[in-house]
């Protein structure tokens, strides 16, 4: 319904308040400290942000993303991510950072670290995509402020219910991104074009070229990014409208079982693109398909569970509903009645590892737990031991402590081992226990609080804090080694190991290697393939048929000439 010319002033207002950016200077000041770490080391490579900061999705409690790129003709053999990140790793502490936690056995590996006003940050190493991805986010927030707006609201929510993250069956944060912007493309009228559609009107490729599928890709990544010269949308819904449509058009309208949500191939509102035609093959009908817009080869949708896609419908759904109540209102009643909803604060705060309930007991687990100092008391929740079901040995484990504090304390224990397994550590949901407590018999272990740890004293206290930490670190890279049972856990130690300068362990982690090797080519296996050399058969980052199947679609699309015409006539200014 039309409304009022005053009201109307009043919700642009609020959108503009939501989607305003944040202050940029705590994020230069943390690029600033993270260079300087950068130069110290000698890398002469650059440190790029990418990410919520960088795409106007940003919002105070978002984690800073960096990502360091070696300079073009830097020695691959000497700046492999996980040498560079581990150096990284020992460097932060003396630029202010804290809490520094490693994850190495990962697709993207990185560090995460917390700088002394508090950031979260997270530091990888040549994530050209990730940057694509923010570029493209970037130039559809400046295309019209209620992407920001919505897409903050949206994320505000998710995280308020915990609802945000794979590991729990979830959806990434950056999911929930392309569900508004695809949304945003389906309204009547849209409020948004496909930018990366019309930039086939003439743009040239931007290939990146990225290995983590097991070989290397080129993947185009171009899009129109010259967003001034695209005429305003014709929607002058409000954000928080838009929020409404956003829950009803996922609880009510989108088929899930039948189509995939694509920002790059979404195009006239009301079609839809089957997800079966898709590049990824899908287990049943169930599972959602989320495409990432470049990288095609990945579903964002993949890792969310039966009981996460459930929870995250239930919950749309319940939203929606408080909220419609009061839209007679106005925008400003379903702000507030929508901040009050979302103002929740965690009680306790959860991480998880996949243990082996043969190889690790419920003791094991909660004596390594119990070496972390300066943590309150927490409680273990560990699988049951059950002789007759071999086939569920290995099972989640938790931990549920106090506070964040305590629980960053725990991961930094990411990747060291109890015996021969390692733990792959992971913050967690309320939810992930709950399920887990659904699904199989846990056992519960109370650890009481432990004292703190004596400081250091003296003069030479830093001199010797050095040396502790560095006989540390060559045993904790001497104890993964005597417990890693594959060639890749070994190949990331020895890493470790160049990194730090540590020469023995390199050597110890190199005869591992050979002993492994020897061992594969007696039993005739070998390990899946997860770098060049995959036999895996991969497509190329086009799909003809898709493409041709769609160029007829828009064919006869209302409204789409006159957009194309205006956008094609501004183009010639820069041929």
């Amino acid at each position: 319904a039309p409304i009022s010319e005053v009201a109307a002033a009043e919700a642009a207002r609020a959108d503009d308040a939501i989607a305003a950016p944040e202050d940029a200077s705590a994020i230069a000041a943390v690029l600033e400290r993270i260079e300087g770490a950068a130069a110290a080391l000698g890398l002469t490579g650059e440190i790029v942000p990418f990410g919520s900061h960088q795409n106007g999705l940003g919002t105070a409690s978002s984690d800073c993303d960096l990502s360091y790129m070696p300079k073009d003709g830097n020695n691959a053999a000497t700046e492999t991510p996980v040498r560079v990140l581990q150096r990284f790793a020992s460097e932060l502490p003396k630029h202010g950072f804290e809490s520094i936690i490693t994850i190495f056995q990962a697709v993207i590996p990185l560090v995460k670290a917390v700088d002394k006003d508090g950031m979260e940050v997270d530091l990888c190493v040549g994530n050209q995509l990730g940057q694509q991805n923010s570029r493209l986010i970037a130039a559809y927030c400046k295309l019209d402020r209620r992407v920001s707006a919505v897409g903050k609201m949206v994320k505000q929510w998710a995280k308020a219910w915990e609802l945000v993250g794979c590991s729990d069956g979830h959806l990434t944060s950056y999911a929930y991104t392309l569900l508004v912007v695809y949304y945003l493309m389906q309204t009547e009228p849209p409020v948004l074009p496909n930018l990366q559609d019309l930039a086939t009107q003439g743009f040239p490729s931007v290939f990146v070229r990225d290995k983590r599928w097991g070989r290397d890709i080129p993947w185009d990544c171009k899009f129109w990014d010259v967003t001034e010269l695209i005429p305003k949308s014709d929607n002058e819904e409000s954000a928080v409208t838009l929020l409404l449509g956003f829950f009803r058009y996922y609880t009510t309208q989108f088929r899930w079982s039948k189509d995939a949500v694509s920002i790059r191939l979404a195009l006239t509102p009301g079609s839809s693109i089957p997800k079966f035609d898709l590049y990824c093959s899908l287990p049943n009908d169930d599972q959602w398909y989320i495409e990432d817009p470049f990288d095609l080869r990945h579903n964002l949708g993949s890792q969310c569970t039966r009981e996460g896609r459930q929870r995250i419908l239930e919950k749309m759904g319940e939203t929606l509903a408080k909220l419609s109540v009061h839209r007679e209102a106005g925008d400003s009643a379903v702000r507030k009645v929508f901040e009050e909803y979302c103002a929740r604060t965690p009680s306790r705060f959860l991480i998880k590892c996949r243990v082996h309930v043969e190889k690790v007991t419920g003791a094991a687990f909660a004596e390594a737990l119990q070496t972390v100092r300066d943590i309150g008391p927490f409680t273990v929740r560990y699988p049951a031991a059950d002789k007759g079901s071999r086939h569920r040995e290995v099972l989640d484990a938790f931990a549920v402590l106090e506070t964040e504090a305590d629980r960053r304390k725990v991961h930094r224990l990411n990747e060291t081992y109890i015996g021969e397994w390692q733990l792959r550590l992971l913050p967690c949901s309320s939810w992930a226990l709950e399920d887990a407590l659904k699904a199989y018999p846990y056992d519960t272990i109370e650890v009481a609080q432990r004292c703190t740890g004596d400081a250091q004293e003296g003069d030479d206290a830093e001199e010797k804090g050095s040396a502790a930490s560095s006989d540390a670190a060559a045993e904790e890279v001497r104890s993964g080694l005597r417990a890693a049972q594959n060639k890749n856990e070994v190949k990331v130690l020895i890493q470790r190991a160049q990194a730090l300068g540590l020469a023995h362990e390199e050597d110890l982690g190199r005869h591992k290697l050979r002993q492994l090797s020897r061992a594969e080519d007696l039993s005739g296996e070998e390990e899946p393939a997860t770098s060049e050399g995959a036999s895996t058969r991969l497509p190329s980052s086009r799909d003809p048929v898709l493409e041709e199947r769609h160029r007829k679609n828009t064919q006869t699309e209302e409204g789409r000439a006159s957009v194309l015409s205006a956008v094609s006539a501004a183009s010639s200014q820069f041929q």
